[in-house]
């Protein structure tokens, strides 16, 4: 957004409308007409969007990736140090605030470029990265549930996605975000009012999906207050269920679990508080572990196109990172399977770094010796 100060305008108009039939000399007026376009033109101020500002600093990034690694290298080494931390990550929590580090260098971590970044602080940088695609879109997605203004949403996404540095647009994933972003823009302009559809990759839909539900805020807020909403939507979604073998009470049929989140969903399963059915427990059991079960494949999937293996372990861990305690319980994801995952990802890492592109062990070492 650009402000310009009205004192520009006056300036300009002072000094249109000066003739020699005004008080005082010609000379007089010129420079007063000068003084006030000075004044004027320090008047102007110019407030840019957060992403607006990211996507200049992007433009304007002319290092090269050593020295992205490196600034990023020591950033985390600095933030380590004052949180008296020798992980990024401790019993699956965050160990140092990453958020004041620039897109380039939170993707240099999280891809390990040069392979200077552990799991841990890979982890960390992609769940920042994420959490600042859900920060631009939060206000578009807002207007979008109100006023159906989806376009504006993609806009916004397109914003944040092109802001991104050199190292990440070359990547296949990045390509395919803006390809449907760009198909959602087209839609969405299309048919205003109406949430684009068909479209593979879209992180659009994926932020709606998992921010959209019926419950509030269900992620920031106690769970017993969480667990009270979700009981009174459930009730609402019986009293208007119509569709053949549609529950219409909270003990036999199908229950559309469609619009509930997973912390919600997870609520209903564990069921600790005795609020839902032995019926709503075991459907919301199957329905959270099914998107369990897909998730885990998609990311496999993603993994394998990308041609990076390790991209799945560190998706995985992710994953569990972000994760609920009562998401976490419903699956039986285990701070065991966590450590497991973790130690699993560092071998394939060191594993990986022994060899070259050629498949040649880099070093005169044995197997064993590197291990």
């Amino acid at each position: 957004m650009t402000r310009i100060g009205s004192q520009g305008y006056a300036a300009a108009y002072a000094y249109a409308g000066a003739t020699n039939t005004q008080t005082g000399t010609a000379a007089q007026q010129q420079a007063k007409a000068a003084e006030a376009a000075r004044t004027g033109a320090s008047s102007v101020s110019v407030t840019l969007s957060a992403e607006a500002q990211a996507a200049l600093a992007g433009k304007a990034d002319g290092r090269d990736l050593a020295t992205v690694v490196s600034d990023a290298r020591k950033s985390l080494d600095a933030l380590l140090s004052a949180a008296k931390a020798t992980s990024a990550l401790k019993d699956g929590k965050a160990t140092i605030d990453i958020s004041g580090l620039d897109r380039r260098a939170l993707y240099a971590i999280a891809s390990n470029q040069g392979g200077k970044f552990p799991i841990e602080e890979q982890v960390v940088a992609s769940l920042q990265l994420k959490a600042g695609q859900d920060a631009a879109l939060a206000g578009p997605a807002a207007d979008a549930r109100v006023t159906g203004d989806y376009a504006g949403l993609y806009k916004a996404a397109l914003t944040r996605h092109e802001a991104a540095g050199t190292e990440e647009k070359a990547t296949l994933k990045w390509q395919n975000e803006k390809a449907a972003l760009v198909e959602g823009l087209r839609q969405s302009t299309a048919k205003p009012g109406a949430a684009p559809t068909g479209i593979a990759d879209d992180p659009v839909a994926a932020y709606v999906k998992a921010n959209g539900g019926v419950v509030s805020n269900p992620r920031s807020r106690d769970i017993d207050d969480v667990v009270a909403d979700v009981r009174v939507a459930l009730d609402r979604q019986y009293s208007l269920a119509t569709g053949e073998g549609m529950a219409t009470g909270p003990d036999a049929g199908k229950i559309d679990f469609t619009r509930f989140d997973d912390r919600s969903l997870s609520a209903i399963a564990l069921n600790k508080g005795g609020q839902f059915s032995e019926h709503e427990a075991k459907e919301a059991a199957g329905e959270i572990r099914s998107r369990n079960r897909e998730g885990v494949s998609s990311y496999w999937k993603a993994a394998q196109q990308s041609g990076d293996g390790s991209t799945f372990g560190r998706t995985l861990v992710s994953q569990y990172v972000s994760m609920s305690a009562e998401e976490r319980e419903a699956v039986g994801w285990t701070p065991a399977l966590y450590e497991k995952m973790v130690a699993t990802q560092n071998l394939s890492a060191k594993l990986s770094s022994m060899f070259g592109p050629d498949g040649s062990i880099k070093t005169g070492m044995s197997l064993l010796d590197y291990l």
